[in-house]
């Protein structure tokens, strides 16, 4: 995953269905709302592909805290006191504060490593020093914040450690407590006194008697004397009661998604930014968690302890059941690179990890894990090499990609023939992304982040790719446009219907997982993300409950289908409005424009002076627009437009209705590389039409659009630039696909209703005897519907028992906005 503009689709390409598709399940859409009844038919001997074992898999990153302050269980912020505001300015003491009668009681400071006051190890750079003057009847508190709250429960025990050194006479006690400190939910005794001229490990447990999901974590000192402290730690209980592990209800909410396979550590969390040191060096994870020194996060900004390492990632995965799939860095980095005829270290310490995860006890690294607990091999199966470093701008992270993967795949091959190694094709910019080398590879990793409709209309992207070439892994994917504000129904039931596709093509696309997962709600980096959560809430979006029922009713293999659209041939309603407004809009870049007409200033630092207004500042989205209103949709725009200053061009809008529905003419975009037209419905994007240009700063151009109902022609100086016709959007309707499982002999058929009106349908069985059936359902009101962690389950997975008609027949009321998977018995 990297960071690129939220609003960059891509084109979209429809691709026509095939005739003769060999036993692919077939597609109707419905683009009108629908009322009546659905036809489909399903022939159970009639068979596709074989589902894959590995179809639906996860993707995990250290992304918006997803690790320390998310799956990784730990509670203590700034354990062992080495995060600083942002990477390269010096360690502070964020998360820990002091609590003391008076300032004379407690001096605190971060102490480093001299000969007198050597530190922990190696991997520790700073320690705590406190020097303490405090009395029974006025203790002195060191307080830690947690991350934005330490969840206390009610009879829940917690593990602590920490280390310690110093002389110091008096009693420390170790408590959880209310943030005004008024209420005290659990205290013990750890020690009496502090004499050690060497470091010390401090262990004990910690049993709450109250709830409260904003609690502090306190070592309170009585006494006299100076304690430097270091690795402060306090564990929950953890998913399957891992040392080291994992929070329950997020580790659980992993699990209930039937993973496959597990992919790991990331994203741009692989290759790190600004240094080398930056990326995920698997060898300084793994261990006993003070000899971790953990590194800092630049791509999202903060440190990590490395708490979730290269061990935890496979201890993890083979606690859900998943196929471990790593993520090896090949050399670059957001920021710089290794030359790519000086790999071999970067080689080595691959070659190394896998004997760490799959070498046998006598080996060096095989032995090392054995050490820490796990004799037996995780057995990696898949490993890529590399992530989204095939762009074709070298600046992107992609200097000769190429020779680097080769450089790696000889080597791995060596040592590690069966493993499979998966490639990077260009990762955004691009619908359709090839292989661009003769070199062999066993899949290729395609990353979509798109609108509702480009999933929907993607039902049938794999029908055609050629079965004689790679296998694709799409490791990315997700709605990023249109998704409302955390994730609403539309992205989900989009996603859902371009899940269905890959499922008719698991024999091409083997493996699949949806990105981002986690996003802790206190430090949101992306939206959107699939689970939601703070300290002690957690909750799925619909996006998360598709990625959950989907695996949960998958099959072994595709059934044909076939669907009667009782819509076809209908005219489509048409797109652009009676009444309109038009106006001036620009993304990151100042703009000026010239207009007759009183303007509403929208959002953005607008002024007018003038005939000409424009845009200071270099935000994204921003908007004015004229006042008056286009009573029809006829009509003729001219403006004169100039770039001022930024990487982008100008946005001239038109069909203006709300925030939600209008299009825009986007001169310069993509880093002032195309023009373009884009539509902006129900919060969605689509791209029409778009060719190569860009647009000089400081230069005025005239610019003439004409509308003619849902035809738009556009001049840039006179030049033709565009004649095309708004897009249709096709993704509302009906869209089924059906599987059978051998293990049960069920029948799977899912149904998505895209649309805002319910219908029925009817399912007609050949070869197949319906005996029962029922259907797992997830539906919603509107497609702009999400949840919250305050109403968690507004859209949640319900199931409702069936009656077949007969042995051949089933009639299933198919809601607005829904999910259904119905599964026949025979």
């Amino acid at each position: 995953m990297s960071r690129m503009p939220q609003y960059h689709c891509g084109p979209i390409i429809r691709k026509r269905m095939k005739k003769n598709l060999p036993l692919i399940a077939l597609l109707a859409a419905a683009a009108l709302p629908l009322q009546a009844q659905v036809n489909i038919n399903i022939d159970a001997q009639q068979r596709g592909p074989k589902i894959s074992p590995t179809h639906y898999g996860i993707f995990f990153e250290d992304i918006n805290h997803a690790a320390d302050g998310g799956l990784y269980a730990e509670l203590i912020r700034n354990r062992s006191f080495e995060d600083g505001p942002r990477y390269g300015q010096p360690a502070d003491l964020q998360g820990w504060s002091v609590y003391a009668a008076s300032p004379s009681q407690l001096e605190m400071k971060l102490i480093q490593p001299t000969k007198k006051q050597p530190l922990l190890n190696a991997a520790q750079h700073n320690a705590l020093q406190l020097n303490i003057a405090a009395t029974p009847q006025n203790p002195v508190c060191l307080v830690n914040e947690g991350f934005w709250g330490i969840n206390a429960v009610q009879g829940r025990t917690y593990r602590l450690s920490f280390w310690a050194r110093g002389k110091y006479k008096g009693t420390v006690k170790a408590t959880l407590c209310s943030q005004d400190g008024s209420a005290l939910y659990a205290e013990t005794m750890v020690c009496d006194f502090v004499a050690d001229k060497t470091w010390r490990k401090f262990e004990t447990t910690l049993t709450a008697d109250g709830n409260d999901p904003r609690a502090q974590f306190a070592l309170v000192f009585d006494g006299v004397g100076t304690v430097n402290l270091d690795v402060v730690s306090l564990f929950p209980p953890t998913f399957r009661g891992r040392e080291n592990g994992m929070r329950p209800d997020l580790a659980s909410m992993l699990w209930q998604m039937h993973p496959k396979f597990m992919r790991f550590p990331g994203g741009c969390f692989v290759e790190g930014q600004e240094s080398p040191d930056n990326a995920f060096r698997w060898e300084r994870t793994i261990g006993p968690i003070e000899e971790r020194e953990g590194h800092w996060n630049v791509n999202w900004g903060y440190r990590t302890t490395d708490g979730i390492g290269f061990h935890e990632y496979l201890q993890l995965a083979e606690d859900l059941g998943a196929k471990p799939l790593y993520v090896v860095n090949v050399g670059l980095w957001h920021g710089g690179m290794t030359p790519v005829d000086s790999l071999q270290p970067w080689i080595d310490e691959t070659l190394a990890a896998l004997e760490y995860a799959n070498g046998d006890v006598t080996t060096k690294y095989g032995a090392l894990r054995a050490k820490y607990g796990h004799p037996e091999p995780f057995n990696i199966e898949y490993l890529e090499i590399g992530n989204e470093n095939n762009q074709p701008d070298p600046r992107q992270q992609s200097d000769h990609y190429y020779d680097r993967y080769e450089k790696f795949r000889q080597a791995i091959r060596a040592k590690y023939p069966n493993i499979k190694l998966i490639g990077n094709v260009v990762a955004w910019g691009d619908d359709n992304p090839k292989w661009g080398s003769t070199y062999q590879v066993d899949l290729l990793d395609e990353h979509y982040y798109r609108n509702p409709a480009w999933f929907a209309e993607a039902f049938h992207k794999y029908d055609s790719y050629d079965r004689r070439g790679p296998k694709i892994y799409v490791g990315e994917y997700a709605v990023t446009n249109g998704f409302g504000d955390l994730g609403n129904m539309n992205a989900a039931l989009g996603e859902a219907v371009y899940m269905m596709g890959m499922e008719n093509n698991s024999d091409i696309v083997p493996l699949n997982s949806y990105a981002p997962i986690f996003v802790n709600e206190n430090d949101a980096k992306w939206r959107p993300d699939m689970i939601r959560f703070n300290s002690h809430r957690v909750m799925g979006t619909p996006s998360y409950y598709v990625q959950m029922i989907m695996p949960q009713n998958i099959g072994t293999q595709v059934v044909r289908v076939e669907q009667q659209n009782p819509y076809k041939g209908l005219k489509q309603k048409q797109i652009t409005p009676k009444t309109s407004r038009a106006g001036f809009g620009t993304w990151g870049t100042r703009a000026s424009f010239e207009t007759q007409q009183d303007v509403d200033f929208v959002y953005g630092d607008w002024k007018k002076e003038g005939n000409v207004v424009s845009q200071t500042s270099r935000k994204e989205a921003t908007i004015c627009l004229e006042k008056n209103l286009i009573s029809s949709d006829h009509y003729t725009l001219k403006y004169r437009a100039r770039k001022d200053r930024g990487p982008e061009g100008f946005l001239i809008i038109f069909n203006y209705v709300d925030e939600r529905n209008y299009c825009w003419l986007n001169i310069g975009g993509w880093g002032n590389t195309l023009h373009a037209i884009e539509q902006i419905s129900g919060g969605g994007k689509l791209q029409t039409v778009e060719k190569p240009g860009r647009v000089e700063d400081g230069r005025w151009y005239d610019v003439r659009i004409e509308v003619n109902g849902d035809n738009v022609k556009v001049w840039l100086d006179d030049e033709l630039l565009f004649d095309t016709v708004l897009k249709q959007d096709l993704s509302k309707g009906i869209f089924s696909s059906a599987t059978i499982d051998d293990r049960t002999g069920e029948l799977i058929v899912k149904v998505v209703n895209t649309g805002d009106e319910m219908t029925t349908a009817s399912l007609s069985l050949q070869h197949f005897q319906a005996r029962s059936a029922r259907v797992i359902r997830l539906a919603a009101n509107d497609g702009m519907d999400e949840n919250t962690l305050q109403n968690p389950t507004n859209i949640y997975p319900t199931e409702q028992t069936l009656s077949p008609e007969g042995n051949d027949r089933l009639l299933v009321e198919i809601p607005a906005y829904s999910l259904n998977i119905i599964r026949i018995k025979q």
